[in-house]
Protein backbone atom coordinates (compact mmCIF):
# COMPACT_ATOMS: atom_id res chain seq x y z
CA UNK A 1 0.00 0.00 0.00
CA UNK A 2 1.34 3.35 -0.91
CA UNK A 3 1.30 7.08 0.23
CA UNK A 4 -1.52 9.10 -0.48
CA UNK A 5 -1.50 13.01 -0.63
CA UNK A 6 -4.81 14.34 -0.54
CA UNK A 7 -6.13 18.22 0.60
CA UNK A 8 -9.84 19.14 1.99
CA UNK A 9 -10.16 22.64 2.04
CA UNK A 10 -13.44 23.71 3.43
CA UNK A 11 -15.37 26.15 1.80
CA UNK A 12 -18.77 26.96 4.33
CA UNK A 13 -19.39 24.90 7.33
CA UNK A 14 -20.54 21.52 6.23
CA UNK A 15 -19.01 22.00 2.36
CA UNK A 16 -15.48 20.92 1.62
CA UNK A 17 -13.59 20.67 -1.62
CA UNK A 18 -11.07 17.18 -1.59
CA UNK A 19 -8.01 17.92 -3.92
CA UNK A 20 -5.97 14.44 -4.69
CA UNK A 21 -3.90 13.56 -7.40
CA UNK A 22 -6.53 11.53 -9.08
CA UNK A 23 -9.04 14.79 -8.97
CA UNK A 24 -11.39 16.95 -7.50
CA UNK A 25 -14.67 16.50 -5.56
CA UNK A 26 -16.84 18.31 -3.09
CA UNK A 27 -17.98 16.61 0.18
CA UNK A 28 -21.15 17.91 1.56
CA UNK A 29 -22.31 17.12 5.69
CA UNK A 30 -25.70 17.81 7.45
CA UNK A 31 -25.59 16.19 10.93
CA UNK A 32 -24.63 12.95 10.34
CA UNK A 33 -25.56 12.64 6.79
CA UNK A 34 -22.29 12.99 4.59
CA UNK A 35 -22.23 13.02 0.87
CA UNK A 36 -19.29 12.86 -1.59
CA UNK A 37 -19.89 14.19 -5.20
CA UNK A 38 -17.29 11.65 -6.85
CA UNK A 39 -18.08 8.59 -5.77
CA UNK A 40 -21.53 9.25 -5.53
CA UNK A 41 -22.27 8.26 -2.30
CA UNK A 42 -24.25 9.18 0.90
CA UNK A 43 -23.39 7.75 4.49
CA UNK A 44 -25.24 8.17 7.72
CA UNK A 45 -22.84 8.09 11.12
CA UNK A 46 -24.90 5.80 13.02
CA UNK A 47 -24.14 6.17 17.51
CA UNK A 48 -20.88 4.46 18.55
CA UNK A 49 -18.65 3.61 16.16
CA UNK A 50 -21.23 2.42 13.64
CA UNK A 51 -22.21 4.10 10.34
CA UNK A 52 -23.34 3.27 6.66
CA UNK A 53 -23.12 4.00 3.39
CA UNK A 54 -25.02 3.15 0.06
CA UNK A 55 -24.49 4.32 -3.71
CA UNK A 56 -26.92 6.89 -4.01
CA UNK A 57 -26.81 6.68 -8.15
CA UNK A 58 -27.16 3.39 -9.34
CA UNK A 59 -27.01 2.64 -12.65
CA UNK A 60 -27.58 -1.26 -12.29
CA UNK A 61 -31.43 -0.42 -13.42
CA UNK A 62 -29.73 1.39 -16.83
CA UNK A 63 -29.64 -0.91 -19.88
CA UNK A 64 -26.94 -0.45 -22.53
CA UNK A 65 -28.92 1.25 -25.45
CA UNK A 66 -29.63 3.88 -22.22
CA UNK A 67 -26.46 4.11 -21.58
CA UNK A 68 -25.89 4.73 -24.84
CA UNK A 69 -28.35 7.10 -25.02
CA UNK A 70 -27.08 9.23 -22.52
CA UNK A 71 -23.42 9.68 -23.86
CA UNK A 72 -25.23 10.75 -26.98
CA UNK A 73 -27.35 13.39 -25.44
CA UNK A 74 -24.49 14.55 -23.71
CA UNK A 75 -22.02 14.74 -26.73
CA UNK A 76 -19.95 12.19 -25.80
CA UNK A 77 -17.30 10.36 -28.57
CA UNK A 78 -15.75 6.76 -29.38
CA UNK A 79 -17.81 4.77 -27.05
CA UNK A 80 -19.99 2.64 -29.66
CA UNK A 81 -17.20 -0.57 -29.20
CA UNK A 82 -17.98 -0.35 -25.32
CA UNK A 83 -19.48 -3.24 -23.03
CA UNK A 84 -21.66 -2.23 -20.26
CA UNK A 85 -19.17 -2.28 -17.99
CA UNK A 86 -16.92 -0.04 -20.13
CA UNK A 87 -19.65 2.46 -20.91
CA UNK A 88 -20.55 3.40 -17.01
CA UNK A 89 -16.70 4.11 -16.38
CA UNK A 90 -16.59 5.71 -19.50
CA UNK A 91 -19.77 8.15 -18.40
CA UNK A 92 -18.15 8.23 -15.18
CA UNK A 93 -14.95 9.67 -15.90
CA UNK A 94 -17.02 12.20 -18.26
CA UNK A 95 -18.81 13.14 -14.93
CA UNK A 96 -22.25 12.31 -16.37
CA UNK A 97 -22.85 9.36 -13.62
CA UNK A 98 -21.54 9.41 -9.89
Amino acid sequence: MGFRIRKKIQILPGVSVNLSKSGTSVSLKAGPVNWNSRTGKTGVNLPGPLSYQFDSTTVKGFSKIELRDIAKQHGLKGYSKFNKQELIEFLKQNGVLY
